[in-house]
């Protein structure tokens, strides 16, 4: 009977200590482009048409407005489409400042205009106006402010953020066809992850799996799922690097030429594909078509490297490639994470190589398919477990 006692009061504290973070549900693009001729890119690299987008739900303002923001670990500046945008190309709406009464613009204080965003005060209003620049040559320009913002939480209720700071967008460049603005998920000066807490955590259902199944979810604070293999994490001008030790296919190592320097590899959801700097890439890719024994007819495709056939038809010839990271932890990409089907009877390589100039390597969102990334910012520490994302529904 004690032994039952002790067992129900575990049980009670255990329901009592339901983290109530904010659990964001992730909506795939491809969901809002359905009957839809519309194309997308990815706002980084490469320019590939309807690449992989994860697009967070959450509302703004007083009244609440919904937005869909893309989500993005490789920036730190939020940013949604303010009013009429004459650049902007998406059909979803943005928000009006002028009918929410918690906006509130700022001023540019004592920023450098060498920041990213980069910040230019406008003496006449008071104002500060930003230009937040992406390396595929996209862009949003803008009024910073503040703005409350509101989330789900696990438990069914709503979080509610006052004073965030964000980027009221008037200009959008090239690109951000889908959704109403960006979710900045990087830890620079104006992350919105100041208000959330020190831990995130990103799940990414399979791209194989039904467009609007749900599955996908970004958690904050009590709520980030925090568990797997891990490794060191160095947030670096507003990036998440980790150290990348060896790439294996298959289980054999291939020769190492990444670079030996403290965190080259970053963590970027606003990159979509593999990205390999130099020789690194050139290896893969040999090796790759290797075990293919020439049976496919090899292409390129932009960027990309391509074959004809499809994934389907083809795994049982397909390798599966490892990315090992300090201390062990290891990121897994079997043929369905590696590859993409393309068209009907070809697929490509989900692998680039890093835009010239870039001697480092990019994990983008086509890698982490099907794994819960945790981010625990106060430990430096970054969790990879692999595992089915409805599992943690």
């Amino acid at each position: 009977m004690k032994i039952f006692f002790t067992i129900l009061v575990q049980l009670v504290f255990a329901t009592l200590a339901k983290p109530t973070g904010p659990v964001v549900r992730l909506v795939r693009q491809e969901a809002l482009l359905a009957g839809k001729n519309q194309e997308t890119i990815s706002h980084l690299t490469p320019n590939h048409n309807n690449p992989p987008v994860f697009l967070a739900e959450v509302s703004i303002g007083q009244p609440p407005f919904p937005q869909l923001l893309y989500v993005d670990s490789g920036s730190s500046l939020t940013w949604i489409k303010c009013g009429a945008c004459n650049t902007c190309q998406s059909q979803v709406p943005g928000y009006d400042p002028k009918a929410s009464s918690t906006y509130k613009s700022v001023s540019c204080g004592n920023s450098s205009f060498a920041s990213s965003p980069a910040l230019y005060p406008v003496i006449r209003t008071g104002e500060c106006h930003y230009r937040q620049m992406y390396l595929d040559g996209s862009e949003s320009r803008g009024t910073l402010a503040k703005e409350t913002m509101r989330f789900e939480t696990e438990d069914g209720g709503v979080n509610s953020l006052p004073d965030v700071d964000f980027g009221c967008a008037h200009d959008i460049i090239n690109g951000f066809s889908v959704g109403s603005g960006l979710l900045g998920l990087a830890y620079g000066k104006f992350s919105i992850l100041k208000k959330l807490g020190n831990k995130f955590s990103l799940c990414f259902e399979t791209l194989r799996s039904e467009p609007n199944s749900g599955h996908s979810f970004l958690a904050f604070g009590d709520a980030a799922r925090t568990t797997g293999q891990s490794t060191a994490l160095f947030m670096m001008y507003d990036h998440y690097h980790v150290d990348l030790e060896t790439i294996s296919i298959n289980g054999k190592d291939i020769p190492n030429f990444l670079a030996p320097i403290k965190g080259n590899t970053i963590i970027d959801t606003g990159t979509s594909m593999l990205n390999l700097a130099g020789q690194s890439y050139f290896e893969l890719k040999s090796h790759i078509e290797s075990k293919l024994d020439g049976h496919l007819n090899t292409f390129t495709d932009g960027q990309l490297a391509c074959y004809n056939g499809t994934i389907q038809r083809e795994l049982p010839s397909l390798p599966t490639v490892t990315l090992t990271f300090y201390k062990g932890a290891s990121l897994m990409l079997d043929p369905t994470s590696l590859f993409h089907q393309s068209g009907d009877e070809y697929f490509c390589l989900a692998v680039v190589m890093s835009p010239e100039g870039i001697d480092i390597n990019i994990i983008g969102t086509t890698a982490l398919q099907n794994y819960n990334i945790g981010f625990d910012l106060e430990d430096e520490t970054i969790y990879f477990d692999k595992i089915s994302c409805d599992y943690l529904n």
